[in-house]
């Protein structure tokens, strides 16, 4: 599990401009636990969505260099063995939001 959480934080900072927000929340609604990163970014296109947990793929070619399309391909896997969920949408206000969900 701990690559889920550096993975979607460390993404949420990467893709956060200089001095930007990242929100981290934790809660429980009816016997779940639903972890909550947001950022203050670009946000996902539709077509990113479409793909953003594919392996390999790379919606922002800008950052390239920085890894190799694996990370959120990894953190679906776990989330499917563990029998945890994952969401991705935009922010109304800007950025974006990835949301894991766990049974408790």
């Amino acid at each position: 599990m701990r690559h889920v959480w550096d993975n979607l934080i460390g993404n949420a900072i990467k893709f956060s401009p200089q001095g930007g927000l990242v929100r981290i929340r934790l809660t429980e609604q009816e016997n779940k636990i639903i972890f909550t990163v947001e950022d203050n970014g670009p946000g996902i296109s539709e077509e990113a969505k479409k793909h953003i947990f594919d392996k390999f793929y790379q919606a922002d070619s800008s950052h390239k260099q920085e890894g190799n399309g694996l990370g959120l391909a990894l953190v679906k896997r776990v989330l499917l063995i563990t029998g945890g969920q994952i969401e991705v949408g935009n922010r109304n206000s800007g950025g974006c939001r990835f949301t894991v969900t766990l049974e408790e």
